[in-house]
């Protein structure tokens, strides 16, 4: 049985009214960003951010408004209590931000949160099932930060994202700045490549490093330089038989991008530290990259992740302009 997705009603109106809505993960609420406000060892606090709040709230505070700035309805996505949600409300993040005991749900864990009755911050691959399983129209476009995809060291030590394989099921535009700084964005580009997935890079012909700009031997994109086009493209991929998801690139906002190649030292020097694994390691690892570079990554980071939001609610309005 499909389970029942409690959409909030003002996104239930826009979707049913074809406005348009921006999707959210909150696994940046559960475990992707600190609980505390911006620390003074982390340097400059990222402009987003009121110096008494809380990174990990003050961030998705930030996504939602820039993406009402732009016309569009936010639809942040959780389990709650052992439901399934699309679009929370103010009270309902907040209790979700100060839940120490929210897990994180992806394609893998979803189930289990919701048969303990448990809150949990959805992952890419969670918020892209539960789009799928609303039983209504379904959002078309979702914000994130980096998506997951084959992490570095493959194929000696094997671990793959449920990320993709969502990425390539569910009939929504995905926009994100590249995949994590732990992937290995050419074998990530491969699977993507092989599972039918449109990879559109907005004003880049190359994938960006997540905090960072396209390396000089980044992968191939598809090149594209504005979301009117974005807009044409996902409708023409949607009228294919079977057609999935697709993926839009962009770079972290120059003012704190970072350089590729030393975010790559960080990156190698953070996964030969951390030893956890599972569910826990991509939190371990990010926590890391932060530490070892003085906070750089994070406040990129935090920039990115804002962007993101706006250039979806730009992709999501100019969709909803294209089908009225």
């Amino acid at each position: 049985m499909t389970p029942v997705v409690h959409v909030l009603p003002e996104v239930a109106k826009a979707l049913n009214g074809g406005g348009p809505v921006v999707l959210l993960e909150t696994a940046v609420l559960t475990c992707g960003l600190p609980r505390s406000s911006w620390r003074a060892e982390h340097g400059s606090r990222p402009e987003h951010l009121a110096a008494d709040q809380a990174v990990h709230l003050g961030t998705v505070r930030a996504m939602e408004r820039v993406i009402r700035d732009a016309g569009a309805v936010p639809a942040a996505s959780a389990i709650l209590h052992g439901a399934p949600h699309i679009g929370l409300s103010a009270e309902a993040l907040d209790e979700l931000a100060e839940d120490r005991t929210a897990a994180k749900a992806s394609t893998a864990t979803m189930a289990i949160a919701m048969a303990r009755g448990m809150s949990a911050g959805t992952t890419v691959s969670g918020t892209l099932r539960l789009a799928a399983a609303m039983g209504q129209p379904a959002p078309r476009v979702f914000a994130t930060g980096g998506i997951g995809g084959v992490h570095l060291g493959w194929p000696a030590d094997v671990d793959v994202s449920a990320d993709l394989g969502e990425l390539a099921r569910s009939r929504v535009c995905t926009v994100c700045a590249g995949p994590k700084s732990i992937i290995d964005a050419h074998a990530t580009s491969q699977a993507l490549e092989s599972l039918g997935v449109p990879v559109l890079g907005l004003g880049v012909h190359q994938m960006p490093g997540f905090q960072s700009p396209p390396a000089d031997d980044a992968p191939a994109v598809s090149r594209v330089d504005n979301v009117s086009r974005i807009a044409a493209i996902a409708t023409a991929h949607w009228q294919l038989p079977a057609a999935g998801g697709m993926l839009v690139v962009q770079p972290p906002p120059p003012a704190h991008s970072m350089d590729a190649s030393s975010l790559r030292t960080i990156a190698e020097t953070a996964e030969a530290e951390v030893r956890a694994t599972g569910p826990d390691r991509t939190p371990a690892l990010l926590d890391a990259m932060a530490r070892l570079s003085g906070g750089d990554t994070l406040r990129c980071n935090v920039d990115l992740l804002v962007s993101n939001a706006r250039t979806a609610a730009d992709i999501a309005t100019a969709l909803a302009q294209d089908h009225t």
